[in-house]
């Protein structure tokens, strides 16, 4: 440890009992004999502790005390005290002792008792240092509170140059890969970022405290020829350390004939370095904050975007077994009585048969009430049963092609295909591709009841195969186009909802994405995406869905 104590004691045992067991732990310790020896030694010497008995011939412990403090103010005073001796102890405290030691005492007991007192000498070093330093960390902390962070580094650039008599003074940074780095501000004499500069960054960085460079250790450094060149006569450097990172060096330079740099100097670029490295990593961290801010936001909004998609499978899952529950209830209840009206108007045809054309005409809407309500039974149906989704490796055109050939076209409807020949074949479950193509298309359909066009084509992009129906109808109004998939979601007088929830289902099943893009008065356009490979071909996927094409109810998909 190095610091000095100083033992006085009269009694020879106790002074070399107290000597030696401080000097075997580390300290630098020197006896004396008397009061007048020990003044002797503080005059030529520079301690840390002054450990004397209260009780000697002579010059007592008190009246060492006194003098003692007139010499070093500083010093801090332990007391020996034996039995008899307890009140010039006491005095002693109040005379400015800081500690007693009663005998008979251990080295131990001994060590505690010093540890104590150089406790606060290192206080009170501190607090001359804060004493003498004040004004700089005032004026600091004036200019980081006032100015922006690079005003702030020429504002300190500016004082170390005032207190050192320094001509120059630079602040370099390190950067986030440790090896470049950047000059953030300078006075006096221009420095460059040049290869001596990089050396002292490197020796800073390696000698971890200030440091002067003068005209011997320039040409050890390699760098003598640079000052000869500039006219510096030495050099001061400070490196900069923030926890756990090596950020920068403040350097000072100062020019032939005027002298070198003193030690009060390193003491002040010292304190003024651990200033400006908290501000020099603070800075690159705001910079990092930001960027991780940027990259959290994205991320967050990314995970909200999966959550709200999840809260509205959720949702769909509820309001699909709320469908189950309603075909399950009702189904067989309507489709006996929906019979039984079938039958009649089959009957009465029979009966009646074209005479009157007015009874016809009632007979027929009859008829086409019935298969409406049938398809909205069969809607509902298709949430209750479970059927497996069974792929096989179909040609997509071929699909499209069987679907055309199925569905009824209005007269004033037309669609065209246009279908790609080089597609390749991919899985499929014929079925079910077939109920998502019926359902778009009519869905078209039924969003142009003035007439219009409605056209089917087919692609690849980017390993999918994609079906796309595009109409010149309504179009869907932007605040319904969000909640199309949803069950028992419909815009139109007619239907319950379910046509583009089973169009949904049917997609998920193989595995695709379906996209709608819409504008009101213009036409919508949807496109399924189906993978255009699978590992296993053969794999079946369970969904709510079966049974004939059900139509779809949302007009013009909207």
């Amino acid at each position: 440890m190095g610091e000095r104590i100083l033992v006085v004691d009269d009694e020879p045992t106790v002074l070399m009992f107290c000597t030696r067991a401080l000097s075997r732990m580390g300290y630098e310790a020197q006896g004396a004999s008397s009061g007048e020896e020990a003044l002797a030694l503080l005059k030529t010497g520079a301690f840390d502790v002054l450990v004397t008995d209260v009780a000697m011939p002579g010059m007592n412990g008190i009246e060492l005390l006194r003098q003692a403090r007139e010499i070093l103010p500083e010093l801090v005073v332990v007391v020996i005290t034996g039995v008899g001796s307890i009140d010039l102890a006491i005095k002693a405290l109040r005379g400015g002792a800081q500690d007693f030691l009663p005998k008979p005492f251990t080295p131990l007991e001994l060590k505690s008792a010093v540890d104590r007192a150089l406790a606060q000498v290192r206080m009170a070093q501190e607090r001359a240092r804060m004493r003498v330093l004040m004004p700089l960390f005032e004026l600091a902390k004036q200019r980081l509170e006032h100015v922006d962070l690079y005003e702030f580094y020429d504002q300190v650039l500016t004082l170390a140059l005032k207190e050192t008599r320094a001509d120059s003074a630079a602040l370099f940074s390190l950067g986030d890969d440790d090896q470049t780095f950047t000059k953030e501000a300078s006075i006096g004499r221009e420095l460059s970022c040049g290869p001596e500069c990089a050396t002292l960054i490197r020796v800073a960085r390696e000698r971890q405290e200030a440091f002067v460079v003068d005209d011997q250790v320039a040409k050890e450094l390699g760098i003598h020829e640079a000052f000869e060149r500039t006219g510096v006569e030495a050099v001061l450097c400070a490196p900069l350390h923030a926890p756990g990172r090596y950020v920068g060096m403040l350097l000072l330079t100062k020019a032939q004939g005027q002298g070198a740099f003193r030690s009060a100097d390193i003491e002040i670029l010292t304190i003024l370095s651990g200033q400006v490295a908290g501000l020099v990593e603070n800075a690159r961290l705001v910079a990092q904050l930001e960027e991780w801010n940027r990259e959290l936001e994205r991320r967050v909004e990314e995970r909200t975007r999966a959550l709200e998609e999840a809260q509205q499978r959720l949702l769909r899952s509820e309001r699909l077994a709320t469908v189950g529950q309603l075909g399950a209830g009702i189904a067989h209840e309507l489709r006996n009585p929906l019979g039984v009206i079938n039958n009649s108007v089959y009957f009465l045809r029979l009966r009646l048969g074209e005479e009157d054309p007015k009874i016809t005409k009632h007979l027929d809407i009859i008829e086409h009430e019935v298969r409406s309500a049938n398809k909205i039974i069969t809607d509902l149906m298709n949430f209750v049963r479970v059927k497996e989704v069974e792929k096989e490796v179909l040609d997509p055109n071929v699909l499209v092609e069987r679907v055309l050939n199925k569905i009824e076209v209005p007269e004033n409807i037309a669609i065209k295909a246009q279908l790609d020949p080089s597609l390749p074949a991919a899985p499929f479950d014929a079925v079910k591709m077939e109920q998502i193509l019926i359902n778009l298309l009519n869905n078209a359909i039924q969003a142009m009841p003035q007439g219009g066009e409605v056209v089917i084509s087919t692609s690849k992009r980017e390993g999918w195969i994609c079906f796309s129906i595009r109409d010149t109808g309504e179009g869907i109004r932007p605040e319904d186009l969000p909640h199309i998939f949803e069950p028992l979601f419909t815009t139109k007088a007619k239907g319950i909802g379910l046509g583009l929830s089973i169009v949904k289902l049917l997609v998920d099943a193989h595995h695709g994405e379906i996209e709608v893009s819409s504008q009101v008065g213009q036409g919508t356009e949807f496109i399924v995406k189906i993978p255009h490979e699978e590992k296993d071909l053969s794999r079946s996927v369970t969904v709510h869905a079966q049974g004939d094409a059900p139509s779809g109810d949302i007009a013009g998909s909207g």
